[in-house]
């Protein structure tokens, strides 16, 4: 298994690469942290506002900031081997009173040292690690691997969200809190509850998206355990937070609370069509998923009990949890999607059986947020362009003729015609050699089509596992009736 999983960090590797390499796009929310931390300037890792004035080329532009877990890894990374050191670093007097002058004299320094292309190259580590988690649910999962999940594998490392996270935007962030979130999962599938909330901690203050886990299973964890699990959970984000919280005087509070993701960069989702204020929005966006998960795994562990810790049931839950995100968000980006894809294809091989509607999910998440940067990115080549203008109207039609294939052996369902027609209508263009439209769709239906769809493949084991315990209860309760008949009499 360790060579098929090296083999699938490298068949990542190789397909960014040959399709021009990780993007610089969005990597100024977490470059100027990484270096400060590789220096030793803590202070400095999160700078006072006010840089929009700092004139800044666009890309260097550091919109928001995140939180500090992927800054100090890659800062150790860069620290360890030496990326940039060979070039004086910014004195604290360059970096001005409170780190006034920080942006302006790091990027500047950068500059002289050549040492943004190589930092980012930091970013394949999270997605090894998130591809090995993966490896690491199904040892925990006490299942044999077999060869069906190598081939899982490979559609986790080729998914359109993962291969997103540094193809299309420079997000390793999201693929070490996916890691983390995953190891998490699989110290408690162990019942191994204080490294589950070391995880889940980590994993928090490397992206909130791991919130949507963390705290609902405070409602999840056996009681003898909880303790455990919240000590773990707390020494982590303190661990992790409280240094910078004091370092730079609280200027990482927004950063550690918000995040980067709270930004109405784009917008267009359902909440976003709703309230575009700041708290309703915030709460709407933040919160309510949050409470919802906590809801919902109050009402599974109630009608579950133990059988809640069943690995696909679980795992299952996990995802959905996840997945709420998506249901709730103020942006919707292709690499969202990463936690949610990733869950499903792990789940779907866990069940021992493929469905087509898992391949469809695949294949629709590739052609309607296709990872594939446009012709103004850094590392946009003519393969990736010409990619991205033909790769879905060839896709869209090879479907299409597999599908009357199947109609003809009699072998499909109604169903995938109709995804047939949908993709074709979306996707192809008349004439084909049109430049495709990256949301060619409002972003609203993308997500009421692909959300609840993803969150309902997801969903099987766990709905499957409530359905079971609901039969059960129901063919109890005419025993219990027939016993207290007895009694009476």
């Amino acid at each position: 298994m360790l060579t098929g999983t090296l083999g699938a960090i490298a068949l990542y590797i190789a397909v960014i690469r040959l399709l021009g390499g990780i993007t610089e796009g969005d990597s100024a929310v977490s470059l100027y942290s990484t270096w400060a931390i590789a220096h030793g300037h803590l202070a400095c890792a999160y700078p006072p506002p006010g840089f929009r004035s700092l004139h800044l080329p666009g890309i260097a532009q550091p919109y928001t900031s995140i939180t500090p877990f992927y800054p100090v890894v890659s800062g150790l990374l860069v620290a360890l081997f030496r990326i940039g050191h060979a070039t004086a670093f910014p004195s604290i007097a360059a970096l001005g009173p409170h780190c006034a002058n920080a942006y302006h004299a790091i990027f500047a320094w950068s500059v002289r040292s050549s040492s943004a292309l190589t930092t980012i190259q930091v970013g394949y580590v999270s997605a090894a690690l998130a591809l090995g988690a993966v490896v690491l649910l199904w040892r925990a999962s006490g299942r044999p691997l077999r060869v069906r999940h190598l081939g899982t594998l490979v559609l986790v490392a080729l998914a359109a969200p993962v291969i997103g996270c540094l193809l299309e935007f420079y997000h390793p962030q999201d693929l070490l809190a996916l890691a983390l979130t995953l190891a998490g999962l699989a110290a408690a599938l162990r019942s191994r509850w204080a490294w589950a909330g070391v995880a889940l901690g980590l994993a928090v203050t490397t992206h909130q998206f791991a919130l949507l886990v963390a705290v609902p299973f405070l409602v999840l964890v056996p009681r003898p355990a909880w303790w455990r699990y919240v000590g773990g959970l707390a020494g982590a984000v303190i661990a992790v937070d409280l240094p910078f919280l004091v370092a730079t005087a609280g200027r990482a509070t927004r950063a550690i609370v918000i995040g980067s993701g709270f930004t109405r960069s784009f917008g267009g989702t359902v909440v976003w069509e709703l309230t575009k204020s700041g708290a309703p929005l915030f709460a709407l966006s933040r919160v309510a998923p949050i409470l919802v998960g906590v809801a919902l795994v109050a009402v599974v562990r109630r009608r579950l009990g133990e059988q809640v810790y069943e690995p696909t049931t679980l795992l299952s839950l996990a995802g959905v949890l996840l997945g709420l995100r998506l249901v709730f968000e103020v942006n919707l980006w292709g690499y969202y999607f990463a936690a949610l894809a990733t869950l499903v294809l792990v789940v779907e091989a866990m069940r021992g059986r493929w469905r087509p509607a898992v391949v469809f999910w695949w294949l629709t998440l590739w052609m309607a947020f296709d990872p594939l940067p446009g012709g103004f990115q850094t590392n946009s080549t003519i393969l990736d362009i010409r990619l991205r203008e033909w790769g879905p109207t060839y896709l869209t039609i090879a479907v299409v003729l597999a599908v009357a294939v199947g109609t003809a052996t009699r072998r499909l369902r109604w169903w995938w015609w109709l995804w047939g027609i949908g993709a074709a209508l979306a996707f192809v263009h008349v004439p084909v050699v049109d430049v495709l439209s990256r949301h060619a769709w409002p972003t609203w239906l993308w997500q009421v089509i692909l959300v609840p769809w993803g969150l309902a493949l997801v969903a099987t084991p766990l709905i499957a596992a409530l359905r079971q315990g609901f039969d059960q209860e129901r063919r109890r309760e005419p025993e219990s009736e027939v016993h207290l008949n007895s009694v009476y009499k």
